[in-house]
């Protein structure tokens, strides 16, 4: 029974045809997924096992093809695996003569080429269970955000650094970052496209970049006296060193006013967005009143003999960054290490020549 089995995968016969159903699954693939956008789409943006077993498992009609492919490349695998030991067992079992060194080292060459592949494969099957992929995660210059999947590391954004060309063309996107395990730095890195932060398995890439509002900024005038009093959005009051406190009540895209000049909003864009406040004395409300914030110099509040003008929004600049963590990538650099060295000496290493030899008549 064991023997039957052990030559049903040392068979030749095997390796072809399942290379022949591999590469009919993959073109069928191929037409799925421009026909399955929704379920095939984050294939890429998660770690493939997560999405098979969750997202691919609940869109068989879409995915059956990748595990069948899982199927036919688990007996490729196994049919690797088993005609490698069978050669190298052949090989250390023979004794031949020293004149056949070389032809010996071609075939442990040869069979070095097909454990590197079962290496690689190896540690992107590591990658694919125990790795994690995450993407948009959005960090603000001169604050931190957790590393996933990590109880004590986190990056701190020191410095984004981002320039244009003359075309508007982006010249260069670069993220001065701090990896850091209980406040203390492990390591610092400009990270730039292509250019990640590596760390113990995780790379940390940047994609995007913008800026996000994060405090407005007003102007009490008194007697031509002026005070600037800045607003943190997520706060949303603040109070001036007189003492009345300033809160955000609503955000409107499109101010405009009915026929009763109550405030309302003519469409969802935002055409003429504004913004109200509410001014206050310690517990006491004083007044409310509209700031348009596309032309702030247009509306006031005045109270108290007091002048209050919007100056307009503090930005503050994110990136965006992809964070991934492979665990098998130093087994898979080794496989591909091992292929490449053995393909290498394979090429070089003269092997000995057959001679055709007519026999008399």
């Amino acid at each position: 029974m064991m023997k039957s089995i052990w030559k049903f995968f040392t068979s030749t016969r095997l390796a072809v045809v399942l290379s022949l159903l591999i590469t009919i699954d993959v073109l069928t693939g191929t037409l799925l997924l421009s026909s399955s956008p929704k379920a095939l789409g984050m294939i890429d943006l998660e770690i493939f096992f997560y999405w098979l077993f969750g997202m691919g498992l609940n869109n068989l009609a879409a995915s059956w093809w990748i595990f069948l492919l899982l199927a036919l490349l688990l007996l490729f695998a196994l049919n690797t695996i088993v005609c490698t030991i069978d050669s190298i067992a052949f090989i250390l079992r023979s004794h031949r003569e020293t004149a056949r060194t070389r032809a010996k080292a071609r075939r442990i060459l040869s069979q070095a080429i097909h454990l590197g592949f079962i290496i690689g494969l190896l540690g992107h099957l590591i990658s694919s269970t125990f790795g994690y992929r995450t993407v948009d995660n959005r960090i603000f210059e001169g604050s931190s955000i957790p590393v996933p999947q990590s109880n004590e590391l986190s990056l701190r954004l020191n410095k984004l650094d981002v320039e244009f060309s003359k075309n508007d063309g982006m010249l260069r996107m670069d993220a001065d970052l701090s990896l850091l395990q209980d406040n203390k730095i492990l390591k610092d890195k400009v990270v730039r496209l292509n250019e990640p932060l590596l760390y113990r398995g995780n790379a940390v890439y940047i994609t995007h970049h913008g800026e996000a509002p994060e405090s407005m900024g007003f102007k009490l005038s008194d007697n031509g006296v002026q005070e600037i009093i800045k607003i943190k959005l997520h706060e949303r009051s603040a109070t001036s060193k007189k003492g009345y406190t300033l809160k955000l009540e609503q955000l409107i895209p499109d101010f405009a006013r009915d026929s009763e000049g109550k405030a309302y909003s003519a469409s969802k864009q935002f055409r003429n967005p504004a913004l109200e406040v509410k001014v206050y004395k310690g517990e006491q409300f004083l007044v409310s009143g509209w700031f348009l914030l596309k032309s702030p110099s247009e509306t006031s509040l005045a109270f108290n003999g007091l002048k209050l003008v919007f100056s307009g929004l503090a930005y503050r600049p994110y990136a965006i960054l992809t964070i991934n963590k492979d665990p098998g990538t130093l087994i898979v650099l080794s496989g591909a290490l091992i292929f490449i060295i053995s393909l290498i000496g394979l090429l070089f290493i003269k092997g000995e020549g057959m001679e055709l030899v007519r026999k008399p008549t």
